[in-house]
């Protein structure tokens, strides 16, 4: 079986060696074409005569449609009047970057075929100088673009964010870009979306000591976690809330329901058989003849469970610090569980087989320890949860 895999996979890979593009050609995919030839042209001819004879012949034409329809894409793009103000930007020239870097694939690829030189010598043999012109308007794109949200950065919190993004866009395509990196420095204070995580609301559920302790492991778990969206900023309620900026948002949480210690006891009763027959007594057969009486011995196994349960749930929602409006809601909550079975037996020992009752855990844990491991992880789940929920503003 494995010599078999073996021979499978080694033919799948002679063959996709030796392919010389005609079915990429054939499917359209011309870059693809193009580069499959050119390597088994760069191959020894090998058994598959035929596909080295065809590659010059499928490069050239799968090469010469490429081209145009690489240079066509790059045309009706240039020509495109520039994006209106009141309209998302559709950042054209960097698709003709991309364009143009295809195209330099493309025709390194072509260039490795030796006998190709006479007819490639009618197309250029680097696009270098293009792509940089193109990195220009790249970056002007942007930097435009960031420029038309930058003017709301203090009143819009998205257009700040846009602003910024679109700064360092410009300064991926152009290090230093005119004042990309000053304006995006400028721009991303008012991009921050700023959360306040207010103190725990009363409950009856829990006590107030109880409460605050929960509260202050919340805190501690949202400021360990530093894995948020990099525009969002999470803080504790105190006046330092903000550092001088608007709060945006306002996490509000209250424990709902706490059940501290649920006890349940229950039992099921089975008859269970000797796996041998044995003497239970004689009998006469006639006036001088008696015999043994086997059959299989029984007893009542008695199987008892004791179930102990608890439970804290803490609802969660975020309302929006200026309107009042309630954004999102969701809850989290922990459970724990805790069992242990023992067994009794009445009846003929021999029924048991050999085997030994189940005996209790005499350790089962306190009110306190199910609370504390509870409250602990709870304070966790709520970090996660608030990561989750501003995983992408």
């Amino acid at each position: 079986m494995v010599r078999q895999i073996l021979l499978f996979v080694m033919t799948a890979v002679l063959l996709t060696a030796c392919s010389s593009g005609k079915t990429a050609l054939r499917r359209g995919n011309f870059d693809l074409a193009v580069k499959r030839a050119s390597q088994r042209l760069n191959q020894a001819r090998g058994l598959f005569k035929r596909g080295h004879d065809l590659a010059p012949q499928i490069l050239k034409e799968a090469f010469v449609r490429a081209y145009d329809q690489h240079q066509t894409t790059i045309r009706r793009l240039s020509a495109t009047p520039p994006t209106d103000p009141n309209k998302s930007p559709t950042f054209r020239w960097e698709t003709v970057f991309r364009e143009y870097t295809q195209l330099q694939t493309l025709t390194d690829d072509a260039r490795k075929c030796a006998a190709c030189a006479e007819w490639l010598a009618a197309y250029p043999a680097s696009y270098a100088d293009r792509q940089r012109e193109i990195r220009e308007l790249a970056a002007a794109d942007r930097y435009n673009a960031a420029e038309q949200a930058f003017v709301y950065r203090e009143e819009n919190r998205l257009a700040a964010k846009d602003a910024y993004l679109n700064y360092r866009k410009a300064i991926d395509w152009i290090p230093d870009y005119r004042q990309a990196r000053a304006k995006s420095e400028d721009a991303f204070p008012f991009a921050i979306l700023r959360v306040v995580v207010e103190p725990l609301s009363p409950t009856t559920e829990i006590s107030f000591n109880d409460n605050q302790e929960l509260q202050g492991l919340i805190l501690r778990e949202i400021g360990r976690d530093t894995t948020h969206s990099t525009f969002v900023r999470l803080y504790p309620p105190d006046e330092q809330a903000g550092e001088g900026f608007p709060i945006h948002q306002a996490v509000q949480m209250q424990v709902d329901n706490y059940s501290p210690y649920s006890d349940n006891t229950s039992s099921s009763s089975t008859t269970v058989y000797s796996n041998q027959a044995y003497k239970v007594g004689e009998k006469k057969i006639n006036d001088s003849t008696k015999v043994d009486i086997m059959e299989k011995v029984s007893g009542t196994l008695t199987t008892y469970r004791r179930e102990i349960r608890a439970s804290l749930d803490l609802r969660m929602r975020t309302v929006d610090t200026q309107t009042g409006k309630v954004l999102w809601e969701d809850s989290v909550w922990e459970s724990r569980s805790w069992t242990t079975e023992w067994e009794s037996f009445s009846g003929d020992n021999r029924a048991l087989n050999g085997q030994s009752l189940k005996s209790a855990s005499l350790f089962a844990p306190s009110r306190w320890q199910l609370y504390d491991s509870m409250r602990d992880e709870l304070a966790s789940d709520v970090a996660r949860k608030l990561r989750t929920k501003y995983a992408s503003d």
